[in-house]
């Protein structure tokens, strides 16, 4: 892994050693620097053997620096320019270098006296600032920014309303009033004056016009092949090619099986998969993930899952995700890593097949398009899409107190931000705009900041074939029918693996990775989830109704979905987060 961090205007060298500090987990060698009247970068690679060997060093001349943490493709090739051929590529073509450049990346360039930060197309890496006495300051997790001397930590009451929504923030605007994130597919330019200008360089779903499919006259059988050959460019593009051991989260599913089937085809050594359990008595997918391995000859391991295992950790866990991510299933990933063996330092997964190639969640938003009725407010699909998250949007009303419910908008905090995503037009289909809002907002603000996250605190580098930028692009390109058709999700990656998998694999429904968090907050979490959301804690912090949430503890609850598990997992994840970020406790 790699720590990216810097700030704009002149330079503070009192800030330096506190951002250094606060992202050591990440690289644990003194930064390399540079600074100049216009601004400050600074990129840390590790000498720790499992560490990422994707971090590139810096470039700079009399005039620039550029700074890479990631990996940067050249479009089309599996060239990795250095930092030297990015700077004299810029200078060359300015802006328009950037659509060009594939792969894992962020980018820090100090040009003169503009300051420009790029995220890769995808979203891969993540990039938050913050506007602080006259500059703006930036790191590769928001620890980064916050540990600047005296910079503000106020909560955003519309975070919390999306946060209690979706399970994660959504787009730019963060869990914090000061501090933001770089979309996926932007940049970000700062001026001598601190002035930010953001603007989007990637746009994949500009080939997605419904006459430009018409008139394309190919079969689906040169899909499936366009499909095989881009799928297998981006398995090949993250493999290192240095021969090392490579790892694989191994679920069972499509998509995990999907891209360990093709790293056993391209990769001479045998591979590693680990598959996650939570013992028994609890629905699991073994049987399917140990089919997938024994086709593909792999080293597989089952690693069990149990609180009394993951609880002693949970404080630190949510130290390294930063912002509060709601869905249980970041704490299975964060285990796992925790538990690679030291000589495995790259591990793929299956992340990306649902919001890339059309999951089934995307179904009852498409039946509630076509079939809503007529007598709809103008708002529907946007409430739809709150809603089909079966988190805490009809929750809001009674878990909150009035106090924060008054500082909430649900047109403005929650409705607002999905209209550009889902307001129909003549040109692209709805099941278009629910993959494009799928990709930028969960794909870059939930799968993978989390992925990172939970295998950067064991500096390990994830790798997420599916949000390859091409097939970001592919997915947009072919008929709609080759994503979502009669019900069946995903119908080209089913299609181009039934050669390579068990029938039982390709053609077995989505179950997904259930955490048994509803059972366990009757059991084993019971007590720590009553500790934690303590009624005079509760209390004192302002924001949650004490009986609202005192009779989710008790199951009691018969509103909403009546998810009572994932609820209380997001309720704990918050008041860990709030303690250990706006309070500064101690992890």
């Amino acid at each position: 892994m790699s720590a990216l961090f810097g700030f704009s205007g002149a330079p503070a060298p009192h800030w330096l050693p506190a951002m250094s500090a606060a992202l050591r987990h990440r690289a644990d060698v003194p930064p390399e620097l540079l600074q100049s009247p216009h601004g400050t970068i600074g990129i840390a690679g590790s000498d720790d053997p499992r560490a990422s060997s994707g971090s590139m060093p810096m470039y700079r001349d009399a005039d620039s620096a550029l700074a890479v943490a990631g990996r940067v493709y050249a479009a089309g090739t599996r060239l990795e320019p250095d930092p030297k051929w990015l700077l004299a590529g810029f200078r060359e073509h300015g802006m328009a270098l950037w659509p060009t450049l594939r792969g894992q990346f962020l980018i820090a360039l100090l040009d003169g006296p503009n300051l420009y930060l790029v995220r890769d197309g995808a979203g891969t890496r993540s990039v938050y600032y913050g506007r602080y006495q006259g500059r703006v300051c930036f790191a590769c997790e928001p620890k980064g920014v916050l540990a600047v001397p005296g910079f503000p930590r106020r909560l955003r009451m519309g975070g919390l309303a999306q946060y209690l929504s979706f399970s994660f923030v959504p787009g730019e605007s963060t869990m914090l009033e000061d501090l933001h994130e770089l979309p996926a597919g932007h940049l970000l330019c700062v001026n001598a004056d601190a002035g930010i200008r953001v603007q989007r360089y990637f746009h994949f779903e500009q080939v997605a016009s419904e006459a430009r499919r018409d008139e394309d006259t190919r079969s689906d059988a040169d899909w499936l092949a366009e499909f095989d050959a881009r799928f297998s460019a981006a398995v090949r593009r993250r493999i290192p090619q240095d021969g090392q051991a490579l790892g694989v989260f191994l679920s069972g599913g499509i998509d995990s099986s999907a891209v360990s089937a093709e790293l056993a085809r391209q990769h001479a050594r045998p591979l590693h998969t680990f598959s996650i359990h939570f013992g028994r008595g609890y629905p699991n997918e073994l049987e399917f993930a140990r089919a997938v391995a024994d086709r593909i000859g792999s080293v597989h391991e089952e690693v069990l899952i149990e609180p009394r295992g993951f609880l002693p950790r949970l404080r630190r866990m949510i130290w390294h995700l930063d912002e509060p991510i709601g869905d249980p299933i970041t704490m299975p990933n964060y285990e796992l890593a925790m538990r690679i063996p030291e000589h495995i330092r790259h591990v793929f997964n299956g992340e990306g097949g649902d919001p890339v190639f059309g999951g089934p969640k995307n179904i009852p938003m498409l039946l509630q398009h076509w079939y809503g009725g007529l007598q709809r407010p103008v708002d529907f699909r946007e409430r739809a899409y709150l809603a089909s998250y079966r988190r805490g949007f009809e929750e809001l009303e009674h878990l909150l107190t009035p106090e924060a419910r008054a500082q909430i908008c649900t047109q403005r905090d929650l409705v607002a931000p999905l209209t550009p995503f889902l307001q129909p037009d003549e040109s692209t289909s709805f099941l278009d705009k629910l993959i494009a809002a799928n990709i930028r907002l969960k794909g870059a603000h939930l799968i993978l900041p989390k992925v990172e996250r939970m295998l950067g605190a064991a500096r390990l580098q994830p790798l997420s074939p599916f949000f390859d930028e091409d097939l970001l692009r592919l997915s947009f390109e072919m008929p709609g029918h080759l994503r979502l058709a009669h019900g069946i999700e995903k119908v080209v990656i089913k299609q181009a693996m039934r050669a390579h998998l068990p029938r039982a694999i390709v053609e077995r429904p989505k179950s997904g990775m259930r955490v048994p968090v509803n059972y366990w907050f009757r059991g084993e979490l019971a007590r720590y989830a009553r500790h934690i959301l303590s009624r005079r804690e509760l209390a004192r912090a302002g924001l949650f109704d004490p009986a609202r949430v005192g009779r989710l503890l008790r199951y009691e609850t018969l509103e909403g979905p009546g998810r009572h598990g994932i609820r209380l997992w997001m309720l704990v994840t918050f008041e860990l987060w709030r303690r250990i970020v706006l309070e500064r406790e101690p992890v």
